[in-house]
């Protein structure tokens, strides 16, 4: 089945009323009664989507297909369900509903995808003063010792909090994440930022994850009245410290447009409205897409620090509180993600992940949806439904996909299985080209496929042609289209015709099959509806055997795209 958009409001709206503040924005502390409230929501949609739920050590949640092999390797995805205070409903909640879609819609088919789904645990960081702690301890990075001394509200820490929702500390000790049970990690997410929203990009694969180094700086001065000190005479601790706060902004500007340096902590003493300030403390936040890019902004905001208070003779004291590489994601998984997906834009996320986490270890790859005026961490957080969808449909191709090893391997019934459906209810294709294994590559596979469509008779042509659907005909109304077709039409915006435009494609469809007794065939997916309509008078012109030449040609290329969506190189 496509993917349900509706199911994934209804995801998305349920989470939402689980907060400790309603009316007033999603509050979820991990281990909290909200979040629990929400991770038993997700639970009861996995469970009824035919998975079979577990947590981990470390207190992540876990849904898998209960008729996958216990010993298949799986994509893992999803996200995280807690939020900081008064956040929105979209940051990780979006990702968290694609893998239950996807789950879902599969359950519905009768298939079963390598695909997991994982709600990573306390990725935000409030509840404990750290964030990504579910996957952090799930790898390794962090230990139980560590998970020990980090504290809540309550004065519990990870391990007593977590406890009833799984964490264990003595599975820590022994249950360590294997590599190998993950084909990789698949995270949607919401980009968290403008820059999609402002240029109208409903899609965008995160090619890498931007590092980050955040800093202590104290600046010294020399307290003094604020009356009776001539500027000249002044060792004010606050005028450096704003040269430097500024000075800032034009480094990151200069390093790149992916570079961003950020004060989010500013300490005045002696905070007197007539003192001259003699300490000020403040906090730098540095972040870019590169490793390299970090080395070359630590050592330049150094110097900045280091010159502006020279000038005027003040001491100051620098320190380096974190420092996190920046992650690529995964580069076979970004380039056939941006295949998929029509030559999807690539970017940086500026914001951590558990993606970045988890990248080090398995093939890891992110896909952002656009938040409304780069609006997140706020009540006012909102992201179009229907991009979210369009993710969880890109990403249920790429794990449908089948490689060309496997369908080398699979019997018969299986190869047919796989490739039967490129060519329009016309599985006999598939049948003959199965004895011309092994296929050494997607176009090796669609030469052969298209070979015995060109050696068939003529009337076996014609049954393959007229297997199509008439464009916005009975079939599309009835939703009674296949799954390829469904998304074809809705990729050349035929799902979405006003009536003038449906009484054109009615006429035109009508025309056309009364000349040639077929349907009219166009690769949907290369054309808009505006085209097409301009193709049909344009081909009323030719004689019945151009139109035979040319339907199948259209549908080679139809073939050529969906056997692109279901079949990987090796």
């Amino acid at each position: 089945m496509p993917v349900n958009v509706q199911r994934i409001r209804r995801d998305i709206e349920a989470i939402a009323l689980c907060t400790q503040t309603p009316g007033s924005g999603a509050t979820r502390p991990t281990f909290s009664a909200a979040w629990s409230e929400a991770r038993d929501y997700v639970i009861s949609q996995a469970k009824a989507a035919g998975c079979g739920i577990s947590v981990d050590a470390a207190g992540n949640l876990h849904a898998r297909p209960a008729s996958l092999d216990s010993q298949q390797p799986v994509y893992l995805c999803g996200s995280h369900i807690d939020t900081v205070p008064h956040g929105g409903d979209y940051d990780g909640v979006a990702g968290v509903s694609v893998a239950l879609e996807l789950l879902r819609s599969a359950h519905e088919d009768g298939v079963t995808i390598p695909l997991q789904l994982i709600v990573f645990a306390e990725e935000e960081g409030p509840t404990f003063g750290l964030g990504m702690l579910g996957s952090r301890a799930w790898v390794g990075d962090l230990t139980d010792a560590d998970l020990g001394r980090l504290r809540n509200s309550d004065g519990q820490s990870y391990l007593q909090a977590g406890k009833p929702f799984g964490v264990d500390q003595l599975r820590l000790l022994k249950e360590f994440f294997i590599p190998e049970r993950f084909l990789g990690l698949i995270e949607v997410h919401i980009e968290q930022g403008p820059g999609m929203w402002q240029r109208d990009q409903r899609l965008a694969v995160v090619h890498s994850i931007a590092g980050r180094r955040q800093f202590a700086v104290t600046v010294h001065g020399q307290a003094n009245h604020a009356g009776a000190t001539s500027m000249q005479d002044r060792s004010d601790a606050l005028a450096t410290a704003a040269k430097i706060i500024l000075g800032l902004e034009h480094l990151a500007s200069a390093l790149g447009k992916q570079t961003v340096m950020t004060v989010g902590r500013l300490t005045v003493q002696p905070n007197a409205i007539n003192v001259i300030p003699d300490r000020v403390e403040f906090t730098i936040d540095f972040r870019a897409a590169d490793d390299e890019t970090l080395k070359l902004g630590d050592a330049q905001i150094q110097g900045l620090i280091k010159t502006m208070c020279g000038q005027r003779r003040q001491q100051f004291e620098f320190n380096q509180t974190e420092s996190i590489p920046a992650r690529p994601m995964d580069g076979k998984l970004v380039s056939r993600l941006q295949r998929l997906g029509g030559n999807l834009p690539a970017t940086v996320s500026g914001a951590l992940h558990d993606s970045a986490v988890i990248a080090p270890y398995v093939p890891t790859v992110m896909l952002f949806v656009p938040s409304k005026d780069g609006i997140s961490h706020n009540p006012a957080e909102f992201s179009r439904i229907e991009d979210i969808a369009a993710a969880a449909e890109l990403v249920q191709r790429l794990v449908r996909q089948r490689s060309i090893g496997q369908l080398n391997n699979m019997d018969r019934t299986g190869f047919v299985a796989a490739c039967g459906g490129c060519f329009e209810h016309s599985p006999w294709i598939a049948e003959r080209a199965s004895d011309r294994r092994p296929f050494d590559s997607v176009d090796d596979l669609h030469e052969k496929l298209c070979s015995v469509v060109r050696a068939a008779g003529a009337e076996e042509q014609l049954s393959l042609i007229r297997a199509h659907p008439d464009l916005v005909g009975r079939l599309a109304k009835e939703g009674k289209l296949t799954r390829e077709s469904t998304s074809e039409q809705a990729a050349a915006r035929l799902t979405s015709l006003s009536a003038e435009e449906i009484a054109a494609f009615e006429q035109h469809n009508a025309a056309y099959r009364k000349k040639f007794d077929f349907p009219f065939i166009i690769c949907a997916r290369e054309n808009k509806k505006e085209a097409i309509l301009a193709a049909f008078p344009r081909r009323l012109q030719n004689d019945r055997q151009q139109e035979i030449a040319t339907a199948l040609q259209e549908i080679f290329k139809i073939a050529r795209l969906r056997l692109i969506d279901s079949v990987a190189e090796e």
